[in-house]
């Protein structure tokens, strides 16, 4: 009876103790209280899947070999009077942490059915995706199905970590390991440890504000652009030239185009009209430092990632949108107006959220009307 009384006094102990941390934590760390569940796909009876991200429900449909991002009300068969557009990209794309409603395609369906322009609207996209499983993608659907239909849209959201070295696409290495660096015994368990973390741990905000310090300790955010190698530019490397790699980004760079050029052939073949959205990066506007949460400097860099892609793009003929003059115009205006809301999430350099989906959405309406007069 002695020891059973010692156990419990232990454990209330250990509870009041974790009780106290979590409340000093929701205090101090208010935005750590929220939006921070994720839970993996999973498959629901009707043959959907399911995910939660960042605390938002997302639902996908099968189509064609696909995964569509869907509102569980659609009906995703093609309503043949319509053309398409499709939507190939990203975690972007895939809609991390916002709802349905607050995607840019839904938003651009709504835009351009108010101007009575009406399409079938399918978003397929996965976290990592790269321009090589969009190649793949767009292949399976005209090869197996023979799907595309003159005049449907082809858009490619491109990503500034798309750009990696030429041994990624010949050796289909997950872009995640294709930004190396010297991993220490703490970082691989994190990431052992990250599906348990993000499901159940990350339901407590103390323990969301330890993994946010821990991951910060676990990278190089101080030091010269060379002592910091790789952790200068992190995802962004190649796609920003980090001191240490400058060839090898250039490589990096040159092949991307080698086999955008093939993409684009691709869409002619098919008469689709190809439009590359380009997402914004967060480290682009000075108002979003308090995100850049490993320090990520552009001042590393010997490339400038937005002025390569626009060039690539320019003299290849490819239509684009580039959103960032819209992102840099309505911070400016909340700024001056002392109403200024991040538009990427929060510690979050490369997802915008709901605000940033409306931009993207906006920005993409503007291009497909340039393209129809």
């Amino acid at each position: 009876m002695k020891i059973f009384k010692i156990i419990l006094a232990t454990f209330l102990v250990i509870i009041l103790f974790f009780s106290l941390l979590e409340l000093i934590a929701t205090k101090f760390f208010p935005e750590y209280s929220q939006n921070q569940i994720y839970k993996p796909t999973k498959q629901n009876g009707d043959g959907s899947l399911y995910r939660v991200s960042r605390s938002k429900n997302q639902y996908f449909k099968k189509f064609k070999g696909l995964e569509i991002r869907s509102d569980m009300t659609e009906n995703l068969n093609l309503i043949k009077e319509y053309n398409t557009m499709w939507f190939f990209g990203d975690s972007v794309t895939n809609g991390l942490g916002v709802r349905y409603t607050d995607t840019y395609y839904f938003n651009l369906k709504r835009l351009l059915a108010n101007n009575n322009f009406f399409f079938n609207i399918f978003a397929a996209a996965e976290y990592n995706n790269n321009l090589s499983n969009t190649m793949n993608a767009v292949n399976g659907i005209n090869e197996k199905n023979n799907f595309f239909n003159k005049g449907d849209y082809f858009i490619y959201q491109f990503n500034y970590n798309d750009i990696l070295p030429k041994e990624f696409y010949t050796n289909k290495t997950n872009r995640k390991n294709s930004v190396k660096s010297k991993k220490s015994n703490f970082r691989s368990f994190i990431s052992f440890s990250d599906r348990f973390r993000f499901e159940y741990l990350h339901r407590l905000t103390f323990f969301r504000v330890l993994t946010h310090y821990a991951s910060i300790v676990s990278k190089k955010t101080l030091g010269s652009c060379r002592e910091r190698d790789i952790d200068a530019l992190g995802q962004y490397t190649y796609a920003y030239g980090a001191v240490n790699y400058s060839q090898e980004s250039k490589d990096a760079w040159k092949y991307f185009e080698n086999k955008f050029i093939e993409l684009n052939e691709i869409a002619k073949k098919n008469d689709l009209k190809f439009i590359v959205l380009i997402s914004p990066i967060s480290i682009s506007f000075k108002s979003h430092d308090k995100l850049n949460l490993y320090n990520y400097d552009l001042k590393c860099s010997t490339i400038d990632g937005r002025k390569e892609i626009i060039s690539m793009l320019e003299r290849n003929n490819i239509s684009y949108s580039d959103p960032l003059p819209l992102f840099q115009e309505k911070i400016d205006i909340d700024l001056k107006e002392k109403n200024f809301d991040p538009l990427f999430f929060e510690y979050d350099t490369n997802h915008p959220n709901s605000k940033g989906h409306q931009l993207l959405a906006l920005s993409l309406f503007k291009t497909i009307l340039d393209l129809k007069n």
